[in-house]
């Protein structure tokens, strides 16, 4: 069954202050890898041969590993030291994975974040704690331990480890925040929107392209986006331009742009950029003014889009709106927008 899979995550790493610990691997028994944990040397051969034996048996195991000074550094560890993995059982396909893990999956599928807890000794199963403080299953996240670890957790913008913990029982735990992918919602079926697309699926950004015509969406430069969408792009954006959304015009057709504009400019996505000249940007936020959107509403508008990087011609384009995007998302330092807005 193609469907079961190792999961081996990097819990510990000694020799120094590591980037990677919570980091995962997955290894499909068809021989299919997904993710990353690169170890280095020989290490990452005993990494996959525990990973399959994990395959063959279904028991969980966690093993310890030695690191040169070499693979330690590649690592992120200012010195040689030891790393620890977990490798678990698991099913790839999404489904039978327990109630941790299929809650998780449910609460990433909705756009919300978790907070996982994993057992880093031999016994005991995952706990989630979704948005709200539900667990599932219920976990002892009122000891101090937990606390502050959850705390800081659900401070940080993006995916990360806080690190083990250890409850009064002594037992480990590794808390990772998870969150979803960002979500890109890309209006106008164009040729900047066309690198827009590819350069944001190979962040792992979850794309969504929105049109009127379906015979522009069928062009093959589109395939990479998650999701193409034929429709009124004022409606669809509206449905789905949710607090975290980045929402990027591009259509440069003021049918189409002025009304996703009044609808999802008074709302909660973190961007909303409108390609085009200063000129046209000022001619759109006077009709938008005229229509009586709020001036706080307006001024969330960001046209012209991108950093300014003397970008030309549609790939430059696109680069210069992902990089402002990368910006906002981090929240970088103010930058220089194009055309120096």
């Amino acid at each position: 069954d193609a469907s079961r899979g190792a999961l081996v995550t990097l819990v510990r790493a000694d020799g120094g202050a590591a980037r990677s610990v919570g980091m995962h691997f997955a290894l499909a028994d068809d021989g299919r890898a997904f993710g990353s944990v690169t170890i280095g040397g020989c290490a990452d051969g005993r990494a996959l041969e525990a990973a399959f034996e994990v395959l063959r048996d279904g028991i969980r195991r966690l093993i310890t590993l030695p690191l040169g000074e070499e693979d330690a550094v590649a690592l992120g560890l200012s010195c040689a030291g030891d790393v620890e993995l977990l490798i678990d059982a698991v099913q790839t396909a999404g489904h039978g994975n327990g109630t941790a893990l299929d809650a998780a999956g449910a609460a990433l599928a909705r756009g919300e974040r978790v907070v996982l807890l994993t057992p880093v000794d031999a016994e005991g199963e995952r706990a989630v704690v979704l948005e709200g403080g539900t667990r599932v299953p219920d976990v002892p996240t009122s000891e101090a331990a937990f606390t502050s670890a959850l705390a800081n957790a659900a401070l940080r913008g993006e995916s990360g480890a806080e690190g083990v913990k250890h409850d009064t029982a002594g037992r480990r735990w590794l808390v990772q925040l998870l969150t979803p992918p960002p979500l890109l919602l890309i209006v106008g079926a164009t040729d900047v929107a066309a690198v827009l697309c590819t350069l944001a699926a190979s962040l792992g950004w979850h794309v969504v392209l929105i049109d009127p015509r379906d015979s522009a969406l069928a062009d093959p430069r589109f395939g990479v986006a998650a999701e193409c969408c034929a429709g009124m792009p004022a409606e669809l954006v509206a449905a789905r331009a949710t607090a975290g959304a980045a929402v990027v015009i591009v259509a440069h057709d003021y049918k189409v742009e002025l009304p996703v504009l009044r609808g999802v400019l008074p709302g909660h996505a973190t961007y909303v950029g409108m390609l085009g000249s200063r000129k046209r940007g000022s001619a759109m936020r006077e009709m938008l003014a005229q229509d009586g959107l709020a001036p706080d509403a307006i001024a969330r508008l960001r046209s012209p889009i991108g950093l300014s990087i003397g970008a030309q011609g549609a790939a430059e384009i696109a680069v210069s709106i992902i990089a402002e995007l990368i910006a906002t998302w981090r929240g970088a330092p103010a930058l220089t927008a194009a055309n120096g807005r």
